[in-house]
């Protein structure tokens, strides 16, 4: 059967769940355990797929504190609750997310995107973890943004 010859296109677009990373993960292999030290973000529509754009890095925190500076991974993977391992939880990307003052009443804290433009596949999850352990009060939050096929 020959592939499809039309562009796709997403149906409706979507914004994952935001995530508060809030634990320490420091495997860069996929290693973790769901909603405990790496964190689902999205799973991708079950029929077709989904379309992840770009997701965003912000630093959170409950009163004025810095951040701990730290690597931010991003994964995908066909487990959705669990274990996950190196068999079934992939690094797709990686980015340095510094030590920043947030919760701040004069200064703003920027945000990091980090581009993905990428296919999920139908039922697969899209997981987060932070390398190091957030500062008391602080988080690193992850947002997908993106489409459904």
């Amino acid at each position: 059967m020959a592939g499809n010859a039309t562009p796709q296109f997403t149906k409706n677009g979507t914004i994952g769940a935001p995530v508060n990373i809030t634990a320490a993960n420091t495997s860069s292999q996929g290693g973790g355990t769901i909603a405990t030290d790496i964190f689902k973000m999205l799973t991708a529509d079950a029929t077709n797929g989904t379309f992840i754009e770009f997701v965003r890095w912000i630093p959170t925190a409950t009163t004025p504190t810095t951040t701990t500076a730290t690597v931010g991974r991003l994964f995908l993977s066909s487990v959705t609750s669990g274990a996950t391992t190196n068999a079934n939880t992939h690094l797709i990307a990686e980015v340095a997310l510094p030590a920043i003052a947030a919760d701040n009443a004069s200064t703003a804290a920027n945000w990091l995107d980090v581009t993905l433009n990428i296919r999920i596949p139908a039922g697969w999850t899209l997981l987060a973890t932070c390398h190091a352990a957030p500062a008391a009060n602080t988080a690193w939050k992850a947002i997908p943004f993106g489409g459904d096929y």
